[in-house]
């Protein structure tokens, strides 16, 4: 039997200490040899410290970077990584114990990127919108990678290689950098594939005051990445598009009536907070925000 390859799984965390060690402990119980992993743990926030009272394993290696950004973090990583394979997940998330040997297998059969899928979970005090909304909406993985040949870094396998070929990641942006460099490494001929049994379960936000949070996050990303550049009738143009009310939502099967209002006002409303948010952004009243 082949030896299996050498892959450095990259973590940034920014003040989620609490749940970084039941991430880890998923990581630990992979069904790939733990003597051929290495966890790189990388803290984005200085002022804070690892928690004393955690047993780290021998193979989690913590490293600190004090730029703001997780995809400044997981530069980070890339730096001391070692594996001729990457993967990425989040502090807040939890792989399924096949999810590297899922991930990597794919890359062993020659693809270069692999987008595993991704499922919600409610957490503990989480409100039912905000799970509904995230289960519905976010993480779209299968059309991520299927149709529009990206992925997110909450769950992404990478040949090293790659990043050789295209390099890093666009620490500038405060999100949408995954998107970002996974469309630059595709569109530079790499290919990709979407593993179905990878999975890692991510907790939805617990509130709908969350959910305008991320959304102005990850608009700011949008801002950034393509939405600056555009012409002022394209701009015009995407912003129409956006804000169309979404009817399609009224189709959704498994919900109720009630459900269904409930997931039109949200979407509706969240994409309006985009707008806004792009539109400060446009006119320099704000800096784009992380988490």
């Amino acid at each position: 039997m082949n030896k299996q390859p050498f892959v450095s799984i990259i973590i940034p965390t920014y003040r989620e200490w609490h749940l970084l060690p039941t991430c880890l402990e998923a990581l630990i119980n992979q069904t790939y040899s733990q003597d051929q992993i290495e966890i790189i743990v990388v803290n984005n926030d200085p002022e804070t410290v690892p928690p004393s009272d955690v047993d780290w394993a021998e193979n989690v290696r913590i490293l600190t970077q004090p730029k703001p950004g997780s995809y400044a973090a997981r530069n980070l990583g890339l730096d001391h990584a070692k594996g001729e394979y990457i993967a990425f997940t989040d502090s807040d998330c939890i792989p399924v114990p096949e999810w590297l040997a899922e991930g990597i297998g794919l890359l062993d059969q020659g693809f270069d990127l692999v987008g595993g899928k991704m499922e919600f979970f409610k957490p503990k005090g989480g409100d039912h919108q905000a799970f509904l909304f995230e289960s519905r909406f976010s993480f779209r993985q299968d059309r991520n990678v299927l149709q529009n040949k990206q992925s997110i870094t909450a769950n992404l396998f990478v040949k090293r290689k790659v990043f050789d070929q295209v390099g890093l990641f666009d620490q500038s942006l405060m999100s949408g950098g995954d998107y970002e460099w996974t469309k630059r490494a595709t569109d530079a001929g790499n290919t990709i594939a979407y593993a179905e049994k990878a999975i890692v379960k991510h907790p939805s936000r617990k509130s709908f005051q969350a959910l305008i949070k991320k959304k102005r996050r990850t608009s700011g990303g949008m801002y950034y990445s393509f939405f600056k550049d555009f012409s002022t009738f394209r701009k015009l143009q995407f912003t129409l598009w956006i804000l169309r009310p979404p009817v399609t939502i009224f189709g959704f099967k498994g919900l109720s009536w009630k459900e269904k209002l409930s997931l039109f006002r949200a979407r509706w409303y969240l994409e309006w907070v985009g707008v806004k948010e792009m539109a400060n952004l446009h006119l320099g009243k704000k800096n784009a925000i992380r988490e």
